[in-house]
């Protein structure tokens, strides 16, 4: 679905390729995709960047980040984690990232074992003697991806995680690569902006599988933005045939990653709730499936309600995005449609939707 990971014992330097073309990223030793994250009180779109490296040039601003930064000693050499290193992720962590990272460097790139199934190279500076930024990258065959940068809170002024971004990109041009992958941004939560800063990208749209420019794409495209607004559109056309339907956003769509046990979880993080005669005794929802670009009625049923630790960080969600906090698991599949008239037509005929008076 929207959010998977898997965890190779091995991987070549193709199938990175693969995978990194398809909208998947490395995460410690596995490897997953997503296209919808969790911030605070609001589901955001995800969107994977690729930076075309065979037609890419650096701008008079990253050119003066260069001489700025000129006197910095510079090594780009296959990955190491030493003390050093992990002193300064721990500097790092507790001084200048803002969220939750893992507790080690050696957790967060390498699931706390002692082997790396990924060629993943270091990029580090310099000032002296002093280790004041690392960046670690992964080689594919014709690829690179950025995984982590870090660097001294001290130093901030040199916009290092920045340029240590910069000196990754200038390695694969150096050597040939064809594409360097930055990551994801997050539209409407700025703390990833600065990866679509490096040049003219592009990013992954599920629904059609394609890598499109990112430069001039329509919000309305991005997946979250894309699956709510049919979905408004169904309500739209619900009302036309009297059949009453609300909207939730539910960020609970990712509990098959974390569960122990086989269940068909609801994988949506949005889906339009249609009011059924007795309001209790079956869930009919509707979700919309951007790989397929299909509408599906999916009948539910509720697991279980939220712990009241964790509906705490969920209890500012009722304002701009209607939130539902309770783990549904899907039972059926009813009816499946493209259209929204199609689908307002076959749900008219079902006996056991709630119709306005």
């Amino acid at each position: 679905m929207f959010t998977k990971k898997i965890y190779p014992n091995e991987i070549s330097k193709q199938e990175l390729d693969r995978y990194l073309g398809m909208g998947w990223y490395r995460m410690g030793q596995g490897i997953f995709t997503c296209h919808f994250l969790s911030f605070g009180e609001h589901i955001y779109s995800a969107l994977w960047l690729r930076l075309d490296l065979n037609n890419f040039s650096f701008k008079k601003s990253q050119r003066r980040l260069f001489r700025k930064n000129s006197h910095f000693e510079i090594k780009i050499r296959p990955a190491h984690i030493n003390r050093q290193k992990e002193d300064l992720y721990q500097k790092y962590r507790w001084h200048s990232f803002k969220g939750n990272i893992s507790i080690s460097l050696r957790d967060s790139l390498l699931d706390g074992k002692r082997y790396n199934i990924y060629d993943t190279l270091e990029c580090c500076l310099y000032d002296g003697d002093k280790l004041i930024a690392v960046s670690f990258f992964d080689r594919g065959k014709d690829t690179l991806a950025s995984i982590m940068g870090m660097y001294d809170p001290d130093y901030q002024a040199y916009s290092l995680g920045y340029f240590t971004m910069l000196l990754e990109i200038e390695y694969g041009i150096d050597n040939g690569y064809a594409y360097y992958y930055p990551g994801y941004i997050v539209p409407g939560y700025p703390r990833f902006d600065y990866k679509a800063r490096i040049g003219t990208v592009d990013y992954y749209q599920i629904a059609s599988k394609q890598w499109l420019p990112f430069e001039g794409a329509e919000v309305v495209d991005y997946p979250l933005q894309n699956m709510e607004k049919r979905l408004e559109l169904l309500h739209t056309e619900l009302k036309r045939y009297g059949i009453s339907s609300r909207i939730y956003f539910y960020p609970l769509y990712e509990t098959h990653i974390f569960s122990f046990w086989e269940i068909d979880y609801l994988k949506y993080p949005v889906f339009l709730w249609c009011d059924t005669l007795d309001g209790s005794s079956e869930y009919l929802l509707v979700v919309y499936d951007l790989s397929k670009q299909t509408f599906l009625l999916l009948q539910c049923e509720l697991l279980g309600k939220l712990p009241v630790f964790l509906e705490e960080l969920f209890e500012d969600r009722q304002g701009e995005q209607p939130t539902f906090l309770e783990t549904l698991v899907v039972k059926h599949t009813i009816v499946i449609e493209e259209s929204t008239t199609d689908f307002a037509i076959s749900l008219s005929k079902l006996k056991r939707l709630r119709r306005f008076k």
